[in-house]
């Protein structure tokens, strides 16, 4: 186990590359968690090359559950791939109480959210909250300022960025920060980008991440609307890219880019979906992209979003045109494939 004055050092040899995230998947009946749906997309994720996976324990889970659930994940990514998972909970003990359980099965690291009822009326409760979540654990954080959390009222970024910065300063398995808005991006690089890895979900940003600003983790994410396990385009960019910055190759910058232009069409459907939403993930519509490129699939619980036949011929015709042929079953979609057909 990597010590914790060393998991910043470990973090910058080790986070490199393209995060995933993994939904739970469930019976047909949506009355139990799917183990072996969870372990096949574990392993869709390893075929897909990226380095890390988040399970996202944030959709339509008991607190039990979502215990179970990052315990499988874990347990089928072994050392073949790093596992990461959120703590959004609905309190501060089972904030705690989830942090400590994922330390014990194996999680390589935690983005930190906060809980949805919690209504700081300070950014130094903030900062206080955060700090001892950082201490009561060894196991390295992953700061996730995200406008979700309704901090505007501290900083018009949406989070309050000298909080950001003492957490960084002040504890030393503070390993990364998750940001999503390049105003903000610029800022953290310029304040403690020398202190941590600074990464960001958004596939758009990439060749500006990676070609200028010297990122090398991106995450995490439904990558899988960019590629196949046969044909994984984005991993395959994001690394030309990040070789051509550090080897000062414009080769690999130009082969690079060519892919990143080739995944338009998929790029321009994805954000025309994603863009418009609030205040939570379509995490049906994203098991879905998973599922037209060999993922377990199924749909999620209430209250979830629906998923309608128009919106799954355009994430197909997107793959289409990209060059991937997507799968046409849809009743095995809705049962999950691991159900359907058993993986």
């Amino acid at each position: 186990m990597v010590s914790k004055t060393d998991l910043r050092q470990h973090a910058r040899e080790t986070m490199i590359g393209v995060e995933n995230t993994i939904i739970p998947s469930f019976t047909p009946d949506l009355a139990q968690l799917d183990e072996q749906g969870i372990r096949h997309d574990v392993r869709q994720s390893i075929k897909h090359g990226f380095f890390s996976c988040l399970a996202a324990t944030e959709s339509g889970l008991s607190f039990a559950e979502a215990k179970e659930f990052v315990s499988i994940v874990c347990d089928e990514a072994g050392d073949k791939i790093k596992v990461t998972t959120t703590l959004l909970f609905d309190s501060w003990n089972q904030q705690f109480a989830m942090l400590e359980h994922a330390q014990k099965v194996g999680v390589d690291a935690v983005l930190l959210g906060y809980p949805t009822a919690w209504y700081p009326n300070t950014p130094e409760q903030i900062y206080e909250k955060s700090r001892n979540i950082c201490e009561s654990t060894n196991m390295g954080i992953i700061l996730y300022p995200s406008p979700h959390f309704n901090y505007l009222r501290f900083h018009p970024s949406g989070f309050p960025i000298d909080v950001l910065h003492r957490l960084v300063d002040n504890c030393e398995n503070v390993i990364a920060v998750k940001l999503g808005e390049m105003g903000l991006i610029a800022e953290c690089l310029h304040r403690f980008g020398d202190q941590v890895l600074i990464g960001c979900p958004i596939e758009s940003y990439q060749p500006t991440c990676l070609l200028h600003l010297g990122l090398q983790w991106m995450g995490a994410g439904i990558y899988e609307v960019f590629q196949s396990p046969d044909k994984p385009y984005l991993v395959e960019y994001f690394n030309l890219l990040l070789q051509a910055r550090r080897e000062n190759d414009s080769n690999k910058a130009e082969h690079g880019m060519e892919l990143y232009w080739r995944l338009t069409p998929a790029r321009r459907t994805f954000e025309s979906m994603y863009n418009p939403m609030l205040g939570t993930y379509h995490w049906t519509r994203q098991k879905f992209y998973q599922w037209c490129v060999g993922g377990n699939g199924g749909v999620t619980r209430q209250p979830s979003m629906k998923l309608h036949q128009h919106e799954m011929e355009q994430i197909r015709q997107s793959y289409r045109m990209i060059g991937i042929q997507p799968d046409g079953n849809d009743e095995a979609f809705y049962l999950g494939r691991s159900n359907y057909e058993g993986v």
